[in-house]
């Protein structure tokens, strides 16, 4: 059952986190297109960028699926009981995923116009902005409650029929652990969305012999591999920090007391530094496709283990 929660919690997080990230990455894609004063290079990056705003919106449905299928893996009396303690959140959950898909439809719907002026940069910025901070900050935090609410509490709330409180809501969402979690999650999620926009600029250069699209193609292929090494530092810098927040018998299984969780660890750790590598070797000036190709493998091994190490302690 572990091997199973391990692949469908990988999928769901690969694919929402690309989804949810994407917005966020096209906020600064946006802010090239006023410093460009070339028309033709403009229309090439503004159609990338509505192009990954479309793919966010799919990828956040087919990921909102997956979850439902986690859930199914996941279900139990247990689980069942300590989602009833937050029914309330999940109400609200429910409303800020459905902002976001709007706020992301609407963007694309009118983005396919005409990419306009400086105002509509800042409208669309603080709106991508908001949709997906809604759901990056919204439903992760909301998980990692559930799973971080005591025993005596669950089965004291369950026997007189309340919900969790709100206090008690934000004193466990606001612990060092949760917070280091949530931080490295969303690093983790970042780092998935700048490796799907390097994928599909390559592609997408792969597709001219040369020009304007190839130029820009090329180009946000290493701004992505930029962000990837800068995600990547920033994540083992979190990592060490939710590793010290962890509880004592966490922290003892991780480290050594149970064999499975720790050589996860270690693994993820070897290719973390293996992807240092790689993606440097990215920003330079020729992109080959099997490096970026060999870069984004490594990723999904690295996460799936990193998944792994989170499954099984």
């Amino acid at each position: 059952m572990q091997i199973l929660q391990i692949i469908v919690q990988s999928a769901h997080l690969l694919v929402i986190g690309v989804g949810v990230g994407l917005p966020l990455l096209a906020v600064p894609l946006n802010r090239k297109l006023i410093k460009f004063t070339d028309e033709e290079h403009r229309d090439a990056l503004w159609t990338f960028t509505i192009n990954l705003i479309r793919h966010a919106f799919i990828l956040i449905l087919l990921g909102s699926l997956l979850g439902l299928g986690l859930a199914g893996v996941l279900w139990s009396e247990d689980y069942h009981e300590r989602c009833h303690l937050v029914m309330t959140k999940f109400k609200w959950a429910g409303v800020e995923w459905l902002v976001s898909m709007l706020i992301l439809l609407t963007v694309y719907l009118h983005g396919k116009r005409h990419y306009g002026g400086k105002r509509s940069f800042w409208i669309r910025a603080i709106a991508l902005s908001v949709g997906s901070f809604n759901l990056l900050y919204h439903l992760p935090i909301l998980f990692i409650v559930i799973g971080a609410i005591p025993e005596q509490q669950v089965s004291y709330l369950t026997e007189v029929g309340q919900e969790l409180s709100r206090e008690s809501f934000n004193t466990l969402a606001h612990s060092s652990e949760s917070l280091s979690r949530w931080i490295h999650a969303c690093l983790a999620l970042l780092a998935a969305a700048s490796a799907y926009v390097a994928v599909i600029a390559i592609r997408v250069a792969n597709q001219y012999a040369g020009g304007i699209q190839r130029d820009s193609a090329i180009s946000v292929c290493r701004w992505s591999a930029r962000n990837m090494l800068i995600l990547l530092f920033c994540q083992l810098a979190v990592g060490i920090w939710t590793v010290i927040a962890m509880p004592a018998d966490r922290t003892q299984d991780l480290l050594g007391g149970d064999l499975l969780p720790t050589t996860m660890l270690a693994a993820g750790l070897i290719l973390l530094f293996v992807q240092l590598q790689q993606w440097t070797g990215l920003i330079g000036q020729r992109v080959r496709r099997s490096d970026l190709v060999r870069a984004v493998a490594t990723f999904i091994t690295m996460f799936c283990c990193m998944v792994a190490v989170s499954v099984l302690t």
